[in-house]
């Protein structure tokens, strides 16, 4: 269990090492595997650790003789060759299984760890933050509604914190498990679809609730997103969908708007907003799905009327930032306490697609 023998305090659920204490102790060479947002993040915490890099590697088709903040980006061939041993952070993420399979296969030869940054904000899943957090983390635990759920979200903290790829595997488990077992859908749901992208997610409701509905609600804020949403489901009937986003009060918010998954609330472009209790006054929701880039705990407080009326099943992406996923547990506990909440980690590295399902 994580100690912290100064402070006389310790967090039972975290039974791992910090993955920066590991990356500050190994006398093996540090090769960083990623070149976008993640790996700037991780970076800048090696800096500020004093944590040497020795190098930077990336996929076949993103080496291309560039360099990335003064390191020439290598294949890691090179770094076999010239180094032998070397320990291999994951700095990117990815669902591809092709992609995946091949970082597995690097774990095999190499020692691999995943150094967690948040997707929004700046708070790692750090000492620091374990012990600011202590009391949530274990009240989170003892929400949860089953076994199974409690094992995945103790790996998922320890992932967090450790940042063992062999802990994450372990908790992982298929989109279909908790749709067939959890959610359940029927043939007259009334699906609420928050940060509906392009409509994939719409695509992922018509699959198990077999294409049957009373209707469907969709928000997207991304002006070009939207229209993209609007044309892949226009063959559909019983189908709204707003240009806003949704936060916890009806007005006006900034949003980034950079048409794809990262646009988010928080940026420069004036966007209208909608408080979910607002969207679901008349609709009479059965089901409501949240991915909106680590704006989920403030439309779930928005929505705080919707929940205790309706009690509609629960599908909410935790794990945008570090705290989300005790944070979100414990909000929608606090709303309405006849949820059962449970867990599920899908195919995803690093700990993304990570997802709170809620039924009564």
């Amino acid at each position: 269990m994580l100690q912290f023998p100064k402070r006389g305090v310790r967090v039972d659920i975290i039974t791992d090492i910090s993955v920066w204490e590991k990356l500050e102790k190994t006398e093996e060479p540090i090769i960083m595997y990623g070149t976008g947002n993640g790996a700037d993040k991780v970076m800048d915490i090696l800096e500020q650790r004093k944590i040497p890099l020795s190098g930077v590697t990336a996929s076949s088709t993103f080496v291309r003789n560039r360099t990335f903040r003064g390191f020439s980006v290598m294949p890691l061939s090179y770094f076999e060759e010239t180094l032998g041993n070397f320990t291999v952070i994951i700095t990117f993420g990815t669902s591809i299984p092709s992609v995946m399979e091949n970082i597995y296969s690097i774990a095999q030869k190499h020692r691999v760890l995943v150094p967690c940054v948040p997707v929004i904000g700046t708070r790692v899943f750090d000492a620091d933050f374990a012990y600011a957090n202590k009391q949530k983390i274990q009240l989170a635990y003892n929400l949860f509604a089953d076994d199974f759920s409690r094992e995945i979200y103790k790996g998922y903290v320890n992932f967090l914190y450790g940042g063992e790829l062999n802990t994450l595997k372990a908790i992982t488990t298929p989109e279909n498990e908790a749709f067939e077992n959890i959610l359940k859908l029927r043939d007259n749901e009334t699906y609420i679809d928050i940060g509906a992208y392009r409509g994939d997610t719409v695509d992922t409701f018509l699959k198990y609730s077999g294409g049957t509905y009373k209707e469907i609600i969709c928000a997207e804020p991304d002006s070009k997103t939207y229209l993209k949403l609007i044309e892949h489901c226009k063959n559909l009937n019983n189908f709204k969908a707003f240009n806003a986003a949704v936060t916890d009060t009806d007005g006006v918010v900034g949003f980034s708007n950079v048409h794809g998954r990262q646009s988010s609330v928080g940026g420069d472009k004036p966007t209208n907003s909608v408080s979910l209790n607002t969207l679901c006054e008349n609709a009479g929701p059965t089901y409501i799905k949240i991915d909106s880039e680590g704006c989920e705990y403030d439309i779930l407080s928005g929505g705080s009327s919707i929940l205790e009326k309706f009690s509609p099943k629960l599908n909410i992406a935790a794990y945008h930032k570090s705290e989300d996923v005790f944070d979100l547990a414990i909000l929608i506990n606090s709303i309405n306490p006849r949820y059962k909440i449970h867990l599920r980690h899908h195919p995803y590295i690093p700990a993304w697609d990570t997802l709170l399902y809620c039924t009564l």
